[in-house]
């Protein structure tokens, strides 16, 4: 086994295995926000079956206005506190995120051609990986105050297509 102080590559490798990294990070919180938007959906067909069909039974069935009334009032309080259910919280924060992720993908995407094209001192490597971690940091405290706890099952969904696309894009097993 070799030294990885002694590696002239360590730096490389390193700054590769954050590009991964980075890539199955994007694609969790992405496969995120798509479970969270058909929660999204669910809540908002719900609100507009319960009021509009609440409205069309109302004027057929009269005598049972109350009934229908308290309907169309409860889909308002609903309409009003949709922010409040955190999968709507959820949601935009993991839309907001993926779309910070995936630029932040494409600067280090293009940074890792320059790496391994004419590749610059380790020092300079460093700095660049840590730059990486600190904005993904950065961003994920920005969207997830309080955190995310990734469902395992995406979590090894993103590896997957991340594994696929490193496959693909750069003919390379990670």
């Amino acid at each position: 086994m070799s030294d990885p102080i002694a590696d002239p590559h360590r730096q490389q490798q390193l700054y590769w295995k954050q590009f991964v990294q980075l890539k199955a990070d994007s694609v969790a919180i992405r496969l995120y926000r798509n479970d969270r938007a058909k929660w999204t959906t669910r809540l908002g067909v719900i609100r507009g079956v319960a009021s509009s069909g609440s409205i069309a039974a109302w004027a057929i069935w009269k005598e049972l206005s109350f009934v229908w009334g308290a309907i169309i009032a409860v889909s308002q309080v609903v309409d009003a506190l949709k922010d409040v259910f955190p999968f709507v919280k959820q949601h935009k924060a993991a839309a907001d995120l993926t779309r910070d992720l995936e630029s932040l993908l494409i600067e280090v995407q293009f940074e890792w051609e320059n790496i391994f094209a004419s590749p610059p001192s380790n020092p300079a490597i460093m700095d660049k990986r840590q730059k990486i971690m600190e904005m993904q940091l950065k961003l994920e405290r920005k969207h997830f105050p309080d955190g995310l706890e990734m469902p395992p099952k995406l979590f090894t969904l993103a590896e997957s297509e991340a594994k696929a696309y490193f496959q693909t894009t750069y003919g390379s097993s990670v």
